[in-house]
């Protein structure tokens, strides 16, 4: 919750959305509120206001995951026993590839630092994506942080153990995260879980070829224009097309529903 919806954020939510009406699945909303320094509060509510305008309701209540670090803790707890934590006082300056720790930290007991989880030597490294077919990892690092310096939880260990507690099924997200997938298969591979499937949708990118993210700027949806946004994100996605004189929100959701095929997929810019 940093800011308002742009149209990569509505991308992602339509094709999940549509994943998972498409096989009669519900359809859950997270606000992964675990970083308050990096909060904006007006996003709490204009990030639901602006799905519901676009016709994207959700099952159940709202979920928020700073509510869960209780169950956070406990997952740590329980990595830290079967021995696949470490504390790390590495700085930026000093870690290695991919933000590894490459130091002597791991030898080390009782380091008031960040704490690590590295990777067992059977941490899996490709993926089946639902949409993508199997995905090797690019970026596969010898640890990673999953707790900060700071006492915050860490996004891989918060989002790993929360989609196995709410029991998702399926977790359909942008392909920038397939490498945070297979870091939260490690873990739920290590406490001895199933990992939930998982597909990576195409990344919106500016003309430029840069991600959209409200760090490069990318414009707020006009929720004033719910219809023009959804053709748009069908189109990005390689979905029909609805016709011309559909002009209720329901009606372009129920017929994008109907005809959602997972094997069109593509990764045109908007």
């Amino acid at each position: 919750p940093t800011g308002p919806l742009h149209m990569g954020s509505l991308v992602a939510a339509l094709g999940s959305f549509l994943d998972a009406r498409s096989q009669e699945g519900e359809w859950y909303l997270r606000i992964d509120d675990i970083d308050p320094p990096r909060h904006d509060k007006a996003s709490f509510e204009s990030i639901p206001l602006c799905l519901e305008s676009h016709g994207l309701t959700w099952d159940g209540p709202i979920i928020l995951q700073s509510q869960r670090r209780e169950a956070h803790e406990d997952a740590l707890s329980k990595l830290r026993n079967a021995g696949h934590l470490f504390g790390c006082l590495c700085t930026r300056a000093t870690l290695g590839e991919f933000g590894a720790c490459i130091s002597d930290c791991r030898d080390h007991k009782d380091i008031e630092g960040s704490v690590r989880f590295h990777l067992p030597n059977d941490a899996p490294d490709r993926i089946n994506d639902l949409f993508l077919g199997e995905q090797r990892a690019s970026v596969l690092p010898s640890n990673f942080i999953v707790k900060r310096r700071d006492g915050l939880i860490a996004y891989q260990l918060a989002t790993a153990i929360d989609d196995l507690d709410e029991g998702y099924t399926h977790v359909i997200r942008g392909a920038d995260l397939l490498d945070s997938s297979l870091r939260q298969m490690m873990i739920h591979q290590t406490l001895g879980r199933l990992s939930p499937e998982y597909g990576h949708l195409p990344i919106v990118t500016d003309q430029s070829g840069n991600k959209l993210s409200k760090q490069t700027g990318a414009r707020a949806i006009d929720t004033g224009t719910p219809n023009t946004n959804l053709r748009r994100a069908l189109a990005f996605l390689g979905q029909p097309t609805p016709p011309d004189d559909m002009d209720c929100v329901e009606d372009i959701l129920h017929l994008a529903t109907v005809n959602w095929r997972r094997d069109t997929l593509n990764s045109r810019n908007l």
